[in-house]
């Protein structure tokens, strides 16, 4: 039982990192305030996502290294643009995050207004 439920580790971990506030908590409110008038935006993103999430994780399987490393062997410029993309990006997914968290606490403990 031990062996299997540590097989499932790597899956639970790459979910944890994939899956986040955009998955759990904006589509099931886009959903409650549009209906299904978004869910063709839902579908596009999760469409153009899908080849990532399958794909990264294949190279490192098959090659034995991170993302970053095939990046680098790409050359230093693919290499600076993901640190620059992800530097530029980073500000906004917190501010999403604490956002979400603030408005769940405030449900949770009714301190909002």
């Amino acid at each position: 039982m031990l062996k299997s439920i540590k097989k499932l580790g790597p899956g639970f971990v790459f979910a944890g990192a994939a899956i986040g506030v955009s998955h759990l908590v904006q589509s099931t409110r886009a959903g409650a305030d549009f209906g299904f008038g978004l869910i063709w935006a839902l579908l596009l993103i999760n469409l153009v996502k899908y080849p990532f999430f399958e794909y990264g994780p294949r190279y490192a399987a098959a090659t034995g290294e991170s993302l970053l490393h095939g990046y680098k062997k790409l050359g230093k410029g693919v290499l600076i643009a993901y640190f620059i993309l992800t530097f530029a990006t980073m500000f906004t997914i917190q501010t999403a995050v604490t956002i979400v968290t603030a408005g769940i606490a405030a449900s949770l403990f009714g301190t909002g207004s």
